[in-house]
């Protein structure tokens, strides 16, 4: 089953808002079974929106359409669909009654146009509208269906996992992926490990793809249940975890920052000098940082005051003048002289120190600092679990 993703509203030509959507709707839709074939972006304009449609519904077997189901002039995407198929719009009173309610609640007067977003095409199945007001529409013409969704992910996300999902469930093959995350190894060494895999896959396939200073290797099998997608997954993971397991940290959602928490029994402080907060800011996210990360300094002129820090002092003693004043078990240090940038650990009974010479932008620099230090902090961890 061939499916194409047609993403309606001007915001996202011009760069605007980022199309978030048809991501989404490719990892739902991929776990099923459907071969998500193309994503195309077009502007609120009609004329230009008919012909692109056209042009999807000849050449798949589904086109989901999101955007443009709203109460403005520019939302004409159920209008024109209807055209297309040569079908009326009418008003749906389960969708009526639902958007009125709304404003009852909020207590604001309802204007005419929003009376507009009730309206469905006729012979659709209606999909509820959990968290905003326009609902969604799935139809079957001839061999074809036709999705129409809101364009807002906080509503189009419930709608497709809870409404659309279903109609998608007893297609005949399901194609199932595990993403496995690495970091401390390039892509191409990580290529040069595993190309006999790669060059040998056949089901499951075996895809490396590049992150930010970090590595991913899609394994995707195709069966005709999830769990037999699992079980041809499971050797090819074994092999590679079997060759470049040092590197591995978690597989799918995982994020680094998650990883190094999920090895954490002790506490830690980071005195940071390079990256303006960039690393705490990406640890906060985590609900464990409060709980492991008991200081995070930058450094300035104050905070050095106060913890007796010298221009003169090594990575190494600022990391002992910080472990006895905040009694913690690891201390990571970004320092940055005029030539080099440092990555200093002091964990436990043993110290790591990562040099790098960078001729990047200052802020790729901080990026990069943030993430050694995550991932040699994150080896230095699991050489103790």
């Amino acid at each position: 089953m061939k499916v194409s993703i047609l993403s309606v509203g001007t915001e996202i030509l011009l760069g605007q808002i980022a199309n978030t959507n048809a991501q989404f709707i490719s990892k739902v839709l991929n776990g099923l079974g459907a071969s998500v074939m193309r994503h195309v972006a077009v502007g609120d304009n009609p004329a230009r929106l008919e012909k692109t449609f056209k042009e999807e519904l000849a050449n798949h077997d589904v086109v989901i359409l999101t955007g443009g189901l709203g109460p403005t002039k520019d939302d004409l995407t159920k209008q024109t669909v209807a055209q297309v198929l040569d079908k009326n719009l009418e008003t749906n009173k389960q969708a009526m009654d639902h958007i009125e309610q709304y404003f009852k609640r909020e207590n604001r007067t309802m204007t005419p146009n929003n009376r507009q977003q009730a309206l469905v095409i006729e012979g659709s199945e209606v999909l509820n509208n959990d968290f905003g007001m326009a609902p969604g529409m799935y139809l079957e013409v001839d061999d074809k269906k036709v999705v129409l969704l809101p364009g807002p992910p906080k509503e189009l996300q419930p709608m497709v996992n809870q409404y659309l999902v279903p109609y998608f469930l007893n297609e005949e093959r399901v194609i199932f992926s595990e993403s496995l995350k690495f970091a401390g190894i390039g892509e191409s060494s990580l290529e040069t490990e595993l190309m006999d895999l790669i060059d040998q896959q056949t089901n499951p396939t075996i895809a490396p793809l590049a992150g930010q200073h970090e590595v991913s290797l899609r394994i995707t099998a195709n069966a005709n249940t999830k769990q037999q997608a699992i079980e041809l997954i499971k050797p090819v993971k074994a092999e590679i975890l079997n060759r470049i397991g040092e590197y591995y940290y978690g597989s799918d959602d995982l994020t680094i920052e998650e990883a190094v928490f999920n090895e954490l029994n002790q506490s830690f402080v980071i005195y940071d000098e390079i990256t303006d907060g960039i690393l705490y800011s990406r640890l906060k996210l985590s609900e464990h940082h409060k709980a492991y990360l008991k200081a995070y300094i930058i450094k300035n002129d104050w905070s050095d005051r106060v913890l007796n820090i010298s221009e003169q002092d090594s990575s190494e003693e600022i990391a002992n003048k910080l472990k006895d004043a905040f009694e913690v078990d690891s201390i990571i240090v970004l320092s940055q002289n005029d030539k080099e940038s440092t990555v200093y650990i002091s964990h436990m009974q043993k110290s790591k120190i990562f040099i790098s010479s960078l001729s990047q932008s200052y802020a790729g620099k901080r990026d990069r600092i943030s993430n050694i230090a995550l991932i040699e902090y994150l080896n230095l961890l699991r050489q103790d679990s």
